[in-house]
C-alpha cells in the first residue's frame, strides 16, 4: 500500500511538477542574479567610452564636452566621433566582462560586440548618406524627406547588420534575431539623425550627452553576454 502511494506521488509530481522549497529558493536566487547589473562590463563600457571621448577631443581639438553651437559644421567629424565612442564602449565592455569568463563565453561576448558595432555603424553611415543625398537634391531638401529617408536607412542598416552576423556564423550557432533590445540600441541612430541633419534641434536637445549613455548600454550588453 505504501509502495502504491509512493508511485502515485511520483506520478503526481510528473504532472504537477512540484518542487522542493530548496529548488524554489535556488530558482529565485538565479532569477535575481540574472536581473542584477553586472558591474564589470558596465565599468568597462564607461571607461572605454570615456577614453574614446578624450581621444576625440585630442584628435579634433575641442573640449571634452564641446559647445556644438561654436563648432564648425563637419559631418565627417561627427560620424568619426560617434563611431569611435561606440567602438570604445564595446571594447571596454568586452575586455572587462571577459575577466573570469570561460573561452566559450568570451567568444560570445566578442561576437555580440561585433554585432553591436555593426548595428551602430552601418545604420549610422546609411543615415548620413541619406541625409546628405536629401541636402544635395533640391526637391528632397526638407525635414519630412530627411526623416523618411533616415527611417528607411536606419531599418535597412539594422537588417544588413543582422544579415552579415547570420551569414558569418557557424552552422551549429543559433541564428541572430533582431530583438526589441536591439531596436532600443538603435536609438543612437535617431539621436545621430538629429545631430547630423537637424542642427537647430540638436542645439536644444542634449544629443552629445545622450550618445555616450546609449553607447555605454551597447558596450554593457556585449560584455554581459553569457
Amino acid at each position: 500500500m505504501a509502495k502504491a502511494k509512493n508511485i502515485m506521488l511520483v506520478e503526481n509530481n510528473k504532472y504537477f511538477n512540484f518542487k522542493s522549497y530548496k529548488d524554489f529558493k535556488n530558482n529565485i536566487k538565479e532569477q535575481t542574479k540574472q536581473q542584477q547589473i553586472n558591474l564589470r562590463p558596465l565599468a568597462g563600457a564607461v571607461f572605454g567610452a570615456g577614453v574614446a571621448m578624450v581621444a576625440s577631443a585630442k584628435i579634433f581639438k575641442h573640449s571634452l564636452i564641446p559647445d556644438t553651437s561654436k563648432l564648425k559644421k563637419s559631418t565627417l567629424r561627427d560620424v568619426a566621433e560617434m563611431l569611435l565612442m561606440a567602438g570604445g564602449a564595446n571594447i571596454g565592455g568586452v575586455v572587462a566582462g571577459s575577466i573570469g569568463a570561460t573561452k566559450k563565453q568570451k567568444k560570445k561576448k566578442r561576437k555580440e560586440a561585433m554585432f553591436q558595432i555593426m548595428n551602430t555603424s552601418i545604420p549610422m553611415l546609411m543615415v548620413t548618406g541619406a541625409i546628405k543625398t536629401c541636402e544635395n537634391i533640391k526637391a528632397l531638401n526638407k525635414n519630412s524627406s530627411k526623416i523618411i529617408a533616415s527611417i528607411i536607412a536606419m531599418l535597412s542598416g539594422a537588417m544588413i547588420a543582422t544579415g552579415i552576423t547570420n551569414a558569418t556564423k557557424k552552422e551549429n550557432e543559433p541564428e541572430r534575431k533582431y530583438t526589441i533590445k536591439d531596436s532600443l540600441a538603435n536609438f543612437d541612430d535617431i539621436v545621430a539623425t538629429i545631430k547630423l541633419g537637424f542642427k537647430k534641434i540638436a542645439e536644444i536637445i542634449p544629443v552629445d550627452v545622450l550618445l555616450p549613455i546609449i553607447y555605454i548600454y551597447n558596450g554593457y550588453r556585449s560584455g554581459s553576454k553569457e
